[in-house]
């Protein structure tokens, strides 16, 4: 784990977290707070969830890879049962992160034009999402790095499976495992999807969460920095 500091909410973060330009558009929408109140505060929830949920998905990922480490030669039910804890925690929080920033970006677009983003109601509040934020930055601001990105982020396969995975876990069932004795697979332990169980499995995952995350943010500070 990093030491570098989100000055905002004195939290320790992992060195893969974007520490500058989150602290970027935290500056910026905070020169609105008098102005806004209410959107101030969406905004200002909405990262601060961004990085409490990154620093929660670093921890489960942690966690999950130590457990699979130490019950490699005899898994036992107690070491499914945290790996599990793990994966479920780690798929809900890095999902959340991402929601997180949508949510919060979208409310950074209604300070410019509120016309475009609607946010005034609890009913605004709820439709927000991430198709529509993307949208919306399409047609509103399509010359900007983040309309392009916010787009890219959402199509890659990489994000359908986690939501896959993130709805399977919250609203279904707890996957089953299979396990492989011979034959090419020989040794292997299959999840949800296809996912294969071993040291790589959120931290591969991980990787991809932090470059994401890293692109999102990064063009949204130019952003923040240009409108507000």
């Amino acid at each position: 784990m990093s030491k570098q500091i989100i000055s905002s909410l004195s939290l320790p973060m992992p060195d893969d977290f974007p520490v500058a330009p989150y602290e970027i558009i935290h500056s910026c929408y905070s020169q609105r707070k008098d102005s806004n109140l209410m959107l101030w505060k969406q905004c200002a929830g909405a990262w601060n969830a961004v990085a409490y949920r990154f620093l929660s998905c670093t921890e489960h990922d942690l966690h999950y890879t130590k457990s699979v480490r130490q019950g490699i030669a005899a898994p036992s039910h107690a070491n499914v049962y945290l790996q599990e804890r793990e994966l479920f925690g780690f798929f809900i929080t890095g999902l959340a992160a991402l929601e997180a920033f949508y949510y919060g970006i979208f409310a950074i677009a209604s300070m410019v034009k509120a016309k475009n983003f609607p946010f005034a109601t609890a009913a605004d509040f709820k439709k927000i999402n991430y198709s529509d934020t993307a949208n919306k930055f399409q047609s509103s601001f399509k010359r900007e790095d983040i309309a392009n990105i916010l787009l890219q982020v959402i199509n890659t396969p990489e994000f359908i499976e986690w939501n896959e995975i993130r709805n399977i876990l919250v609203h279904r069932i707890l996957p089953n495992r299979h396990y492989y004795i011979g034959g090419d697979k020989h040794n292997q332990t299959l999840w949800e999807k296809g996912i294969v169980i071993d040291i790589n499995t959120t931290s591969t995952r991980r990787k991809w969460l932090a470059k994401n995350l890293n692109d999102l943010l990064t063009s949204a500070a130019s952003f923040t920095e240009k409108y507000i």
